[in-house]
Order: structure tokens, then sequence, then C-alpha cells
């Protein structure tokens, strides 16, 4: 998928009347504001909210994993978008979540477009915003969902590619919880990094306007020039790994996959092995 079918410029996104625009705004564990917060304050007219907290698999122990069918489809229905309709995903914390859900919505066979520059932009593009807590959303028939691109892995795939050393494990956490001199923000879990994984923090694939970095100055920043060559997306509970994911799907890479469980579930485990400095 090349980068200019997966991302909306804002003063294109202004026009789309028929769009169904999803805000995505997460924030750490720990801050003092909410996606759900930032949602009820302020958002794009008509938008719809996705909590990846509450439209997840709920069955498992770490925060937000990708949901079922099931859920998805309950999503949808409860906000009545029906299929065919443009959905853009934005956030109002930079692109800290919006691709998280892209990344979901795009293994059920959908198309979704990330708003490049989020909130942020589309404000600049005089796009139309609503504040106070919304109304309830509309609920109807929504569409039966299927996975079709299963493209996440578990703990024990990657621990099979960690030991046979054929995929490039990219982690897009700072780098001090890479190297483990700095505390992960989840109390009690050890910081360091999966033996082989190289750092890529995710802020770096956004340029100071805000915006996607594209074409060359994408390719600058990404650790290997291998279209065909494994890679997988990791950070500290799969959230910013999308953001990752987005960026090696946009500079043309053929076999990318996501750590849903990531460094949470990694160094959580306490069996697998964790490497500093």
């Amino acid at each position: 998928m090349n980068g200019q079918f997966m991302l909306i410029a804002p003063e294109d996104a202004v026009t789309r009347r028929d769009a169904v625009f999803i805000d995505a705004s997460w924030f750490m564990p720990g801050s003092a504001r909410s996606g759900r917060d930032a949602y009820d304050a302020q958002r794009i007219a008509g938008a719809v909210f996705f909590d990846i907290d509450a439209v997840a698999d709920l069955t498992s122990p770490l925060p937000h994993m990708a949901p079922g069918s099931a859920t998805l489809s309950r999503w949808f229905a409860a906000h009545a978008i029906v299929p065919g309709r443009p959905l853009i995903i934005y956030d109002q914390n930079g692109y800290f979540a919006a691709p998280r859900v892209w990344w979901t919505l795009r293994r059920f066979g959908l198309s979704p477009l990330i708003l490049d520059g989020g909130f942020a932009a589309w404000q600049a593009a005089g796009g139309a915003v609503e504040t106070g807590a919304p109304g309830a959303p509309r609920a109807a028939a929504g569409p039966a969902l299927h996975l079709i691109n299963d493209d996440a892995v578990r703990w024990n795939d990657v621990l099979h590619h960690v030991e046979a050393g054929d995929a490039l494990i990219v982690d897009a956490r700072p780098p001090g919880r890479f190297a483990g001199t700095d505390p992960e923000p989840r109390a009690g879990l050890q910081s360091g990094h999966m033996p082989g994984a190289v750092n890529l923090p995710a802020g770096r694939l956004i340029a100071p306007d805000g915006k996607f970095l594209k074409d060359g100055a994408l390719d600058a920043v990404l650790p290997t020039r291998d279209r065909h060559q494994r890679i997988i997306c990791t950070c500290g509970s799969g959230v910013t790994a999308a953001i990752l994911h987005a960026g090696f799907t946009a500079a043309g890479f053929t076999d990318v996959w996501l750590y849903d469980g990531s460094w949470t579930e990694w160094a959580g485990r306490g069996d697998l092995p964790v490497v500093t400095g």
C-alpha cells in the first residue's frame, strides 16, 4: 500500500461530506488527560469516538489488545456506520493512536485513511469543530465484519524470530526505555529490549509540522531499505508500534507485522530474554 493511499491531507478531508470521522485520541496511563475527555471537549464536527481500551479483546489481561470480529461489528452498529462510507481517523495527540485504529480496521478488509497532521491540521485547514459533550450515538444494523488480514504476532512468534534471527524487530519506545536506563510507565515492569531489536522512536516518523514523513524523508529514518524483509513492530503496549507499521507500509514494505502485546507482555512474563544497554 502506497502512503498516498493511507493518508488524507486536511485540505482534502474538509471536502469529504460523505466520510465518517473517527476520533482515536488516547493518552498514556497516568496522564492527566484521557481520550474521552479530549473528545467530549472538542472534536471534528460529527466525529465518533473509538476507545482503544473498550473496543478491544477484554478477555485478555493485556491492555487494548486487538478486538475480534463481534466486538468491532458491535461498535460499527452502535454508531450506525454502514458499509462503503469512507473512514477518516485522527487524534488530538499528534499521531499517537490514529495509526493503531487504522491498523485495527484494515485487518478487517476496510480501507481507512489517517488524517495527516491530525486535529490540529484540521483546524488549520478551517474544518468544522464542535464542542461540549456529544449526544448519544445513533444505533443501526452494522456490517458483519470478518478478520481478513491477521498481521498480529504473539510472544511465541516473536521469540521464534529472536532465536532464528530472521526478522527485523523495530521498537518504537523512547531510547531510555529501550536501553533500560529509564523506567517503564507501568509500575513494576522492567525496561530494556528484545535481543536483536533496533530502536526507532515513533516520533521520528513525524515531521516538525506534525505530518507524517513521506518519500525520501521517510526512507531516511527507516533502519532498512529491503522492502521484502520481515518487519516486526513493537512498543510498550501495541499503540505506537502501529505508527511504525504505518510507516513501513507507506514506504512499500510487504512483510510487516505488529506485536500486539509488545513490551508489556514480553517483560511482564518474566521468562523471556531481556537486553539492556
